[in-house]
């Protein structure tokens, strides 16, 4: 199973401490692939950053059509429902969660 973990601001700092966190409670075999987007805000403070952070979150679903799951690493679920309509498959946010 490969997973795609989406952080979706821009902090690669935060994004690897993501994928080490997700990775150290995987199961065995199941991959563990976290990313960030390009462009967008360095932090996701409220509604504002939010709206500008959606666009990365569906580019980096998109660069990675072979997930089998998805999951949006963010506190508030930013741009989940945004993301369900990008894919059939299964995505969770943190939030949620």
């Amino acid at each position: 199973m490969r997973i795609l973990v989406i952080n979706p601001n821009t902090t690669a700092s935060m994004t690897g401490k993501i994928g080490k966190a997700a990775t150290s409670v995987a199961s065995s075999g199941t991959e563990i692939v976290a990313v960030n987007p390009a462009d967008g805000p360095p932090s996701i403070e409220g509604y504002f950053d939010e709206v500008f952070a959606v666009p990365g979150i569906i580019a980096e679903m998109s660069k990675a059509p072979a997930a089998d799951a998805y999951v949006i690493a963010c506190f508030d679920d930013t741009g989940l429902d945004a993301a369900r309509c990008a894919t059939e498959a299964p995505v969770i946010g943190i939030g949620e969660a």
